[in-house]
């Protein structure tokens, strides 16, 4: 790295204990972030400022630092001279104050004239600092604004991180500085790779530690090692004719385990293969954090090996394949043994168990659970008007046993697989059945599939409304980042699924009735506030759905803040793309601006008596005329069917109602007539209002 003389270069080191590889790269941001913040804060200018990190250690370099602050120079104006500066110009306590802050002497003070007082006022030299002395302070903030629930303490001080930190290394150009932070260990010293440097090596400039780190077996960048993975996994794919499907969660996981990866490839027993691959799988990725190997590109035909990334480069790799074989060995006879033993008992036995097994403390048991998803299920099958197509015998025997093999021993050993082995306990009896078993689950996050089949549908939808109900009315409510049920994601789940039936459903009286299912069946009453969180926490989700979608926050609250009773999420769509496309109408402004003129007549008005003998101006004439001619276009059926007709209706009686403003005194000196004008403009408005709140937008 070339360095220009005039500018420097900044390195930090923390080397830490071994770090969750889950969070590395997070507290890397927090780091880099801090020190841009920090940097700005202190009008440090900066050519380049890097993040690196390892499990190891946490690096951030910046380039281009000026060797010192600029100086700056300002005029400052400070109090009043009436309380600053006593009858013979001594200061006084305002003065002292001012003086003080300033860095400044009473010579220095200078009295302006400023709205016909007079105050007093300097011109202010701040010289700066030392950019290497600064930057220790920096460096300490830094460290000490990277927060996370995980941090533990050690040794005699207060400070938290997620591991004990073993230095704190800082080079400014070729100087290593000093700083005291919490007693921690401050020396000119880095470290290689654990199994290749253990002694450690002084370092005097930048090129050198970067020199360094590539010969001791140490890659600091997270991106650099990701790709080396993948390019050895393929390499691997391409020697021995496999297919590795690439999980980029589990890519990004295992490249946060070494400082320095390879890639091996392990056997397991070929007989594990006839337990479900869905087990074989989860073991692997889940539990082992190796990547499934497969013999076809379509990934239906799982193989008996397995790839892995090793911890060091160092050890002899059979030893390390070995080893891994063997530990996958124990958790497959884990695997092979639960699933023998649970199909064996066959699921409906399995399921008897759910009486005992807690759903969550105050809502009863999975039974009990599955009980009211039915029940919710059975009115929604009413609802949707799914009575001809559902087979209500199929219906209760997937609710009965939806929940079963979270009783089963494989479930929970390996709670990941709920759903799925109770497709395969069942499936022998009814594979249609087995499907709803596997699919009620689903989705399972934001980019998750939803259900196949209707029922499937009808009871994810259950299941998950009655786990929000649950929840709120014993008071578990989501609270910024922390929510341990998922109601969120069940939520998103709810809306997406909805979406996906392409019908009609009131989520609000789905919500109502899940909640009536809860009292019922707990036996315990739940308040009317309660229900009014669940509906609000709903609603929230819904504007957050339809605002990933692409819709303005204006348009939502505009169809979202008109009836309090309904939420329906293919309607509400539907009508905010109207809206959208309507929006963008050169004539939509007039339309705004009549319904704010509406509104702002009419205020409180609640008459609604329109006498047509008192109507005797043309224009109002003509516009009871087509108020009348629009009405069926605003009735409940029309509004959801055909939402794009009651939207041209609106735009059809627009140019009447600027004319009418135009043309006709609406506070008529006859009282009887400006009444009748009032009460047809409530008409119009809330006939308007019915279907878009205008003054949102």
């Amino acid at each position: 790295m070339k360095q220009n003389n005039k500018l420097s270069n900044f390195l930090l080191e923390i080397f830490v204990e071994e770090m969750p590889a889950r969070l590395v790269n997070e507290l890397s941001k927090q780091l880099e972030d801090n020190f841009k913040r920090s940097l700005d804060e202190h009008s440090i200018s900066y050519s380049a400022l890097s993040s690196f990190s390892t499990p190891r250690r946490l690096i951030i370099t910046i380039k281009g630092l000026e060797k010192k602050q600029k100086d700056i120079e300002r005029y400052v104006v400070g109090p009043p001279k009436k309380i600053s500066l006593d009858t013979n110009g001594n200061p006084l306590k305002p003065a002292l104050a001012f003086l003080e802050k300033n860095r400044l002497e009473i010579k220095d003070i200078e009295i302006i004239k400023k709205n016909n007082s007079e105050f007093i006022s300097a011109n202010v030299k701040i010289l700066g600092e030392k950019t290497s002395k600064l930057l220790t302070n920096i460096t300490h903030q830094a460290i000490d604004g990277i927060k996370n629930r995980k941090f533990m303490k050690w040794g005699k001080n207060d400070f938290q991180f997620i591991r004990p930190i073993k230095n704190l290394f800082l080079l400014f150009d070729s100087k290593f500085l000093k700083i005291d932070f919490y007693g921690i260990k401050n020396e000119n010293k880095v470290y290689g790779h654990r199994f290749y440097d253990i002694k450690g090596k002084k370092i005097l400039s930048f090129n050198e530690y970067f020199e360094f780190m590539k010969k001791s077996y140490v890659e600091i960048s997270f991106k650099k090692r990701r790709d080396n993975i993948h390019n050895q996994i393929l390499e691997i794919e391409k020697k021995i004719g496999v297919h590795v499907p690439i999980d980029e969660e589990l890519l990004n996981h295992v490249s946060n385990l070494t400082e320095f990866p390879k890639v091996l490839c392990g056997n397991f027993d070929k007989e594990f293969l006839l337990i479900p691959k869905e087990v074989n799988i989860s073991v692997m990725k889940n539990h082992q954090k190796y990547f499934p190997v497969f013999k076809d590109k379509k990934l239906n035909n799982l193989d008996s090996k397995f790839i892995f990334v090793a911890g060091s480069p160092f050890l002899n790799k059979k030893t390390v394949i070995s080893g891994n074989e063997k530990v996958i060995r124990a958790r497959l006879d884990d695997a092979k043994f639960f699933y023998t033993e649970d199909s064996t008992s066959g699921l409906t036995n399995i399921q008897k168990k759910l009486k005992s097994t807690t759903f969550i403390a105050g809502a009863g048991s999975y039974e009990l659970k599955s009980e009211r998803i039915y029940q919710i299920s059975l009115k929604l099958v009413e609802l949707l008007n799914l009575k001809d197509i559902i087979n209500k015998k199929r219906l209760k025997i997937a609710c009965r046993l939806i929940k079963a093999d979270l009783s089963s021993q494989m479930v929970c050993e390996f709670p990941e697989l709920q759903g799925t082995m109770g497709k395969y306990y069942f499936k022998d009896e009814d594979s249609y059945v087995a499907e709803i078993i596997e699919e009620h689950y689903l989705p399972k996050g934001r980019g998750d599939k939803i259900p196949n089949n209707q029922i499937a549908m009808v009871v994810s939808i259950a299941d998950k409304v009655d786990t929000i109900s649950a929840c709120f009315s014993l008071g578990l409510i989501p609270t910024g980042s922390s929510d341990p049920y998922g109601l969120r994601r069940n939520s998103i789940g709810i809306i997406r699924i909805a979406e996906g039936l392409k019908k009609q459903i009131n989520l609000i009286e789905i919500l109502n009735l899940s909640v009536d299912c809860f009292e019922a069946n707990i036996k315990k009453q739940v308040g009317e506030d309660t229900r009014n969180k669940t509906i609000d926490f709903f609603v929230d989700r819904v504007k957050n759905y339809l605002s990933d979608m692409g819709y303005q926050t204006n348009i939502i609250n505009s169809i979202l803040n008109i009836d309090s009773n309904v939420l329906d999420v293919q309607s509400l769509k539907n009508k905010a793309s109207l809206i959208n496309n309507f929006m963008k109408e050169d004539f939509f402004h007039s339309i705004v601006e009549a319904d704010k003129r509406l509104k702002n007549i009419v205020k409180d008005n609640v008459s609604l008596d329109v006498d047509p003998k008192l109507l005797n101006d043309s224009f109002e004439l003509n516009l009871y005329n087509r108020y009348s001619e629009i009405k069926v276009y605003f009735t409940e059926e029309s509004m959801k069917n055909a939402p794009s007709s009651t939207l041209d209706a609106i735009a059809s009686i627009a140019p009447d109602l600027d004319r009418f403003f135009e043309n006709v005194l609406v506070m008529d000196k006859n009282i009887k007539v400006k009444q009748n004008r009032i009460n047809l403009l409530t008409n119009i408005k809330n006939l308007i209002s019915r279907f878009v709140n205008l003054s949102e937008i």
